[in-house]
């Protein structure tokens, strides 16, 4: 492996002055939350928990072919992802630091696997693992770069737009997790529209973005210098003024580091990147963490405040007025449960679909496949036998049978589980954003019943883990089938010695028997297992199908509940005795005031992590 590349930047900078005390304050304040507003316990938990381990991840993105891989290369100094000239990245890695260079597989079931460098593309790769078949969650790739120090992670995602749209949807579903971004452009292709339809997309969560205008090698002097003109023009009028644009040549630079030729490295212009995007790190990265936990406390203040403040309202407003807004919501949660049954359907559909896909197109040819190896293999141990006694040889045909077809079918069984998790990793994220919308909606109307707002929340997906049921290659003879079985096994043994002739004769009589017995139970254990598999499959997806299905329709009814009792609690109160209504009414002002002091807190928080040194 070559050497890491060096930076200038010293190893292991301190956090700037203050960080630590407004970290601090932060941890209390989203404890305090947590405590006095239990519903937002779990959020509240995920966001102190980032906090805590101070992970600042710098998602590389872009259109696929811009060379965001080749970018990271070219920031460490060796060609350790790989690249090529299709579209290829295709599932998430992740660098992180650590003493020694460790690359560990995350699956979607939950498992993890360490591989060799050279590895490295059948896990991350569109060609060694298209469509994420082997079930890959994520690449964790630990190395002793002084670029990762201090928390500091580098992502790199697929691109988005090729035909591979798993890789536009799992670069989509990393966004949330975005503290700062490397937008990668390309110098011989102008800013498209998609470009900047995604940029919109990597705005909404990126702290920092810095555009990388790469492949400028490729190009003359001024054409290059037209299209980093038209490049910043384009982005101002998207993002605004702020532009932090380099052009950049990823190629040249990591040939420059690695032939130790300073030069090359300076015409690549990568040196002028690295250099700021090292003096963010140290200058800036505190300050983003900070505002992206204080950000994500400010999202929980306003939800809690919405269903406080229907109550609120619901008691102030004139039952007339109450009764009219608890109808519309009525009537809009009556048409979000309509599209949360076709999201229902749908759903059923595309399970459908891949029980069709894993199992009926090619259920006959994996089971012809597997009896013509796995015969071809039995012929092969029935010849050059002839030295076993009958016993010995069909004890040798059992255990083969069991070994066998055990590791076939173990095997199979893995490749499935891994298709499998991945089709559903997919069409999870598919319709918990779907779901999610049709509660952001609901929220919405709610909302502008009383001219409130709210924010929404964000989707996860699940494959629960694998229950392997025992193997049992073959049944065991019964009856007639066990008393032929002993005949055929000890048979020769009741001949005397002397008879030696017929001896033989009775062994060969028994071996082919055995044979016969031994090939017809193989293809009885591969029929067996084959159907085993398929059922076990088909109600795993069932079952699995089941648990998606409830856990969108709990979250849906969970947020229309809230609302909905929040109006119901005012329009109760509201009906009693004013003296009752009161001091409920006196404790919600209270929440309200409470929520109002944290979001100022919070927001006190945030100017002072801007001011920081």
């Amino acid at each position: 492996m070559n050497a890491i590349a060096r930076f200038s930047a010293p190893a292991g900078t301190p956090p700037a002055p203050g960080y630590a005390d407004l970290k601090s304050e932060l941890m209390g304040l989203i404890d305090e939350l947590a405590e006095n507003f239990p519903a937002s316990l779990r959020p509240a938990l995920a966001l102190r928990d980032k906090l805590q381990a101070e992970h600042f991840d710098v998602l590389t993105v872009g259109q696929f072919k811009r060379g965001k891989t080749s970018l990271i290369n070219a920031l460490l100094g060796e060609s350790l992802l790989p690249v090529g000239a299709v579209p290829l990245t295709s599932v998430v890695t992740i660098l992180d630091h650590g003493d020694a260079v460790r690359i560990t597989v995350h699956f979607l079931d939950g498992g993890s696997l360490d591989i060799a460098e050279e590895a490295l593309a059948d896990y991350v790769t569109e060609p060694g693992n298209p469509g994420n078949e082997k079930g890959v969650s994520e690449v964790l790739i630990r190395m002793p770069s002084p670029l990762l120090r201090n928390g500091v992670r580098i992502v790199d995602t697929p691109g988005v737009g090729s035909v591979f749209r798993h890789n536009t949807d799992t670069a989509c579903a990393r966004l949330p997790q975005c503290d700062a971004a490397l937008f990668v452009l390309s110098a011989d292709q102008p800013v498209s529209e998609a470009e900047l339809e995604f940029l919109r997309e990597v705005r909404k969560y990126a702290g920092r973005i810095f555009f990388l205008l790469n492949k400028i090698d490729i190009l003359k002097e001024a054409d290059a210098a037209e299209i980093e003109t038209f490049s910043r023009r384009v982005l101002a009028g998207a993002v605004g003024s702020d532009i932090r644009l380099f052009p950049i040549s990823a190629a040249e630079a990591l040939a420059g580091k690695t032939a130790n030729d300073p030069a090359r490295l300076a015409r690549s212009r990568l040196p002028a990147f690295t250099e700021a995007l090292e003096r963010f790190l140290m200058e800036e990265k505190g300050k983003l963490l900070l505002d992206a936990a204080a950000a994500g406390v400010a999202r929980l203040i306003a939800r809690n405040r919405l269903e406080i403040e229907l109550e609120r309202r619901s008691l102030t407003a004139s039952m007339a007025e109450l009764d009219e807004k608890m109808a519309l919501f009525a009537a809009r949660r009556t048409l979000a449960v309509r599209e949360m049954q076709r999201l229902d359907g749908h759903l059923r559909q595309e399970f459908r679909l891949l029980a069709t896909r894993l199992f009926e197109r090619d259920l006959k040819d994996r089971q012809s496949e597997l009896a013509s190896h796995l015969g071809r293999k039995f012929d092969g141990l029935v010849l050059n036998q002839d030295l076993l006694t009958p016993k010995d040889f069909d004890e040798r045909l059992d255990t083969f049978i069991r070994e066998e077809v055990e590791a076939a079918f173990v095997d199979w069984r893995d490749a499935l589980e891994r298709q499998g998790a991945a089709a559903v990793a997919e069409m999870t994220e598919e319709f918990s954003r779907g779901i999610e919308e049709s509660i952001a909606e609901l929220q919405r109307f709610a909302g502008d019943l009383f001219r409130l707002a709210m924010p929404a929340a964000a989707p996860e997906a699940r494959w629960p883990a694998r229950s392997r049921p025992g193997f049992r290659p073959a049944g065991e003879p019964m009856g007639l089938e066990l008393l032929a079985e002993q005949a055929l096994r000890r048979g020769p043994a009741w001949v005397t010695p002397r008879f030696g002739r017929l001896k033989v004769l009775a062994e060969r009589w028994a071996k082919r028997g055995i044979v016969r017995r031994r090939r017809s139970q193989l293809a009885e254990a591969i029929e067996m297992h084959t159907g085993r598999i398929r059922s076990d499959f088909l109600r795993r997806l069932e079952q699995v199908r089941e648990e998606i299905s409830a856990d969108l329709t709990q979250r849906l009814e969970g947020a229309a509940d809230g609302l909905e009792q929040a109006l119901a609690r005012g329009a109760g109160e509201h009906a009693r005795a004013s003296r009752e209504a009161g001091p409920r009414l006196q404790r919600l002002e209270g929440q309200l005031a409470l929520l109002d002091q944290l979001g100022q807190r919070i927001q006190a928080v945030r100017l002072r992590a801007a001011a920081l040194a």
